[in-house]
């Protein structure tokens, strides 16, 4: 994508990461350090040169100077999220005749997105940011196939021994059957046999997929804010 204009700087040890003006990966992640008004003013001074609204996450993790900079800034949360974590594979593992790796990435993404916006009418920023997941280095994009068509999608990495396992959802007339469960059994599987000592996930509290995950060994480390800029 390269008239994304992909971008991105340091601050406070994290990245702020541009990857167009819509698109959910331009946010600010893993700020860990001490920060400065004047940290702030890059963030907001960088999102609003590439014409995208300022977006910051926050965690337990941060230093209490981030908060009380992006308040001053005028940053407010706009939206929260749990991070996940297990160590529980043999338990949970469970591979499924139905379910895969994606051999054909982009009728993935185009699946992947169907199942995100509930729409089968498609815009293409729905579809580039589901290809940027399909083709991204190691990545594994899975799914779930009934009749031959593709009902469910989801994806998963491994790096340093970490799997993280994101990117699901099941196409509407679906939900309900149990897909993301199975699609989330398969890839402990995959991340067991890939060498994985630990797994990562995020999901909205209170969430069916926070649920999903639980029931399969996750637990809760902590809850981290989106901060918006308007």
């Amino acid at each position: 994508m390269p008239e994304a204009g992909v971008d991105g700087i340091e601050i406070g040890g994290g990245l702020a990461a541009f990857a167009g003006a819509g698109s959910p990966f331009s946010q600010v992640y893993g700020v860990a350090a001490p920060v400065t008004a004047d940290d702030v003013g890059a963030i907001t001074a960088f999102y609003e040169t590439h014409g995208a609204t300022p977006r910051v996450y926050v965690s337990p993790l941060a230093d209490a100077s981030l908060a009380i900079e992006l308040a001053a800034a005028g940053y407010a949360p706009c939206e929260y999220e749990n991070v996940l974590a297990s160590d529980s594979f043999d338990a949970h593992a469970a591979y499924n005749e139905r379910i895969g790796i994606a051999s054909d990435l982009d009728a993935w993404a185009v699946a992947s997105a169907q199942a995100f916006t509930g729409r089968d009418a498609l815009e293409p920023a729905d579809v580039a940011v589901a290809r940027v997941i399909a083709f991204s280095e190691g990545v594994y994009a899975t799914q779930a196939v009934l009749d031959e068509a593709i009902v469910a999608t989801a994806a998963m990495d491994i790096k340093d021994g970490c799997a993280g396992l994101f990117a699901g959802s099941t196409l509407p007339p679906f939900r309900g059957c149990g897909w993301q469960t199975a699609l989330i059994r398969d890839r402990i599987g995959r991340a067991r046999d890939g060498g994985a000592r630990l797994m990562r996930a995020t999901a909205r509290p209170r969430s069916a997929s926070e649920r999903n995950f639980v029931r399969c060994g996750f637990g809760v480390l902590y809850t981290r804010a989106l901060w918006e800029r308007r």
